[in-house]
């Protein structure tokens, strides 16, 4: 079940447990239903109901709530997301390294993931807040269950749409605040008088300003206007011709439309049809423009995404058209259309105390800026091309010892066509429940990430008094993770439960992005940019606790927190840039080090706490310590490539009031305590947020 869909109804969270939260049905964990308590992997769930409750203004803002996350803001509503870290690997490269490739990122279990670059482009989920139903987090590698890109994890966000026990209800979330920021979205669902029938309509929009008018200027090492902006790479200072940074206190615009339909033949086959549309463009860090971090990305597409259940066979097909522009306003051709393709088959049958599942999934995604190319303008692919791969996988389920004992086994083969080769992932998983209330857990398990457009396909020539070349690799090695973890989840009381997990990965074949030789032609002088694999291997061991107490019926709380150490061997740092007056390479030196990237302490706290019946006010605490980040500037200046972020402490606290029936007014403040700081690196520095709007629940 979930928070809000049972058979009493709607309920407030105050009217649950805290066993009953707890209990909170989880699908992500195992591809089978089950109580959050039992899930045999570090996961976590947050329903709608909490995520409104919090004040939280984004999906993303809301994955604070969630132990193990890293999320920093870069500008007013957007974030930089991760699952326990890993990321800028290796250290001291270009900014589209800092995007997160290894979580995959799914809407009712429709993959959201970016191949262009690998990532989610967050501002381009067609859903709004009113559409969540819940949002389920699984830590650490999940690819012999999801395919590719699911190494350090999984988000599944479950929409209202796509639950399947959805009655009537109308919800809506408006709020306006400074910042320029107006967030709407309403959902809206309809059960038919024959019971059979569900059809559905929501929407969302959102705009949103930046904090102020500036950016860290690459040249200079400080805050400038755009006018001042210099490209660190030649020297040049922007023109007011040049389209980098168009509008300048834009952060966010988006509007995103769903509808669904779904039909419950009888009670073993029911069939679901969600369709959408978004239209998004956000000035957030991901495509290197050599003047500063951030850039404008913007994205326009339209979804079908088909389910179907059939007893015990699961049928899930999808597809996604529409173009993105990933750096507006450069030089060169950086639009592209886009479909993608997705096809899952899974079966499920039970052998006495054995459930065994059977599935087939084939992927396909196809990008071609060849529609946007014309006479003497540079594309980054100058192509169509396409990645595919189809999987096979095999999951076992066995209870033993009266239940107590659970052994999961799960392994998948994917042959990719990009590199031409065959991957093998698995997931090795025990878990014992010493009774009701205690459970531990051991994982072993091994995941990869996919190829990426850019990395295989990129074909981008720019002819100047030194030509630049960056060359693609369609037989890299495909980046992998191997993970060992342990768990106990205990109910210490009716009032207390302690969640403890101690993991430890390993992370090789990262892929790396240099000059890698330089020469003469009878053209000129040439330096080409290779992709390759590094030698790097990135080691973390951490231990993630969590703790939820609810002392009263009146209040709820939760304290998280991560404390980890990320190693790196083998990392070639790089200490000087190309000097293109000698024609020399840049010089490396290899070393071992800490990667103070990922922050050794991460976590937060929630307090939720209803004096009167109409009355609640949630308060959430976050909180990063001292991070660590180095751009590829710092091979030509160290002193204005890295950065010391201070530990971001961040507090919001919402207060609502019900002042008639599933109508409640609300105050919302949101990023107090940061002190107007740079979150990210070199991003925007980031200001309080204050809001005031309805919620609407019927």
């Amino acid at each position: 079940m979930s928070a809000q869909d049972t058979e009493e109804g709607d309920r407030d969270l105050f009217d649950m447990s805290l066993e009953e939260l707890m209990e909170v049905e989880i699908y992500s964990a195992s591809k089978k239903a089950e109580s959050s308590f039992d899930a045999p992997l570090s996961s976590t769930v947050i329903t709608g109901e909490e995520i409104i409750a919090s004040g939280a203004t984004t999906i993303e803002e809301a994955l604070r709530l969630v132990p193990g996350m890293i999320v920093r803001e870069e500008s007013n509503g957007n974030y930089d997301v991760h699952v326990r870290g890993n990321e800028s690997l290796p250290p001291g490269n270009f900014t589209f390294f800092t995007e997160n490739s290894l979580t995959l990122v799914m809407i009712d279990g429709r993959r959201v993931y970016n191949y262009i670059n690998g990532g989610t482009f967050w501002e381009a989920l067609p859903i709004g807040l009113a559409d969540v139903e819940r949002i389920e987090v699984v830590r650490g590698p999940s690819s012999p269950l999801y395919g590719p890109n699911a190494v350090s994890g999984v988000i599944n966000i479950i929409t209202k749409q796509g639950f399947s026990n959805s009655e009537s209800s109308v919800t809506a979330n408006v709020q306006g605040g400074n910042k320029g920021t107006v967030i709407g979205s309403f959902n809206a669902l309809k059960r038919l008088k024959n019971d059979k029938v569900s059809i559905g309509l929501s929407g969302n929009i959102e705009t949103r300003d930046r904090d102020h008018e500036e950016y860290y200027n690459w040249w200079t090492g400080e805050y400038t206007p755009r006018s001042e902006l210099v490209n660190y790479n030649n020297g040049n200072q922007i023109e007011d011709s040049y389209g980098w940074f168009e509008e300048v206190e834009m952060a966010k615009e988006r509007l995103g439309v769903n509808a669904f339909i779904s039909y419950d033949i009888n009670k073993d086959v029911n069939i679901d049809l969600k369709t959408g549309y978004q239209n998004s463009v956000s000035q957030s860090a991901f495509f290197e423009n050599f003047y500063s971090v951030l850039g404008d990305r913007t994205s326009e597409s339209f979804y079908i995404d088909l389910t179907s259940k059939i007893k015990g066979l699961n049928i899930q097909a999808s597809t996604e058209s529409g173009v993105q522009d990933i750096a507006r306003g450069s030089g060169f051709i950086s639009t592209m259309d886009y479909n993608k393709i997705d096809l899952n088959l899974d079966y499920s049958f039970e052998l006495g105390n054995l459930s065994l599942q059977p599935a087939f999934n084939y992927q396909q995604a196809t990008y071609s800026d060849v529609p946007y190319i014309e006479p003497n303008t540079i594309g980054l692919m100058n192509a169509e091309q396409q990645l595919s791969n189809y999987g096979f996988s095999l999951k076992a389920d066995y209870k033993l010892l009266n239940d107590k004992l659970r052994l999961v086994a799960a392994g998948r083969l994917d042959k990719y066509n990009v590199p031409d080769d065959v991957y093998f992932t698995y997931q090795f998983i025990s878990t014992y429940k010493f009774n009701e209330n205690h459970l531990i857990r051991a994982v072993a398990s091994k995941s990869n990430r996919s190829s990426f457009f850019i990395d295989s396909y990129a074909d981008y020539y720019v002819d100047g008094q030194v030509d630049v070349a960056y060359v693609g690799n369609r037989e890299l090695l495909l980046p992998t993770m191997n993970m060992v973890e342990f768990g106990y989840r205990g109910k210490l009381s009716e009032k207390l439960i302690l969640d403890v997990e101690a993991f430890r990965t390993v992370f090789e074949n990262a892929v790396d992005f240099q000059p890698t030789e330089f020469y003469n032609s009878a053209e000129g002088p040439i330096i080409e940019f290779n992709y390759f694999n590094s030698d790097l291997i990135s080691t973390q061991s951490g231990v993630t606790t969590a703790l939820n107490f609810a002392p009263s019926d009146k209040i709820q709380m939760r304290v998280f927190g991560t404390v980890q150490k990320t190693e790196l061997e083998n990392y070639d740092k790089k200490e000087t840039g190309i000097n293109p007056f000698t024609m020399e390479l840049p010089t490396y030196n290899r070393v071992d080090q800490e990667n103070k990237r990922t922050p050794n302490f991460y976590g937060g706290m929630t307090f939720n706490y209803r004096p009167l019946d109409k009355l609640s006010i949630y308060s959430s605490f976050y909180y990063m310590s001292e991070q660590f980040y180095r751009h590829e500037r710092a091979s030509t200046s160290e002193q204005l490539g890295t950065t010391t972020i201070d530990p971001v402490t961040t507090l919001s606290i919402k207060a609502s009031y019900e002042f008639a029936k599933g109508f409640k007014g609300f105050v919302n403040a949101r990023n107090l305590l940061a002190g107007e700081k740079d979150q990210f690196g070199f991003a925007d520095r980031i200001g309080a947020l204050y809001l005031a709007g309805i919620n609407v629940n019927l």
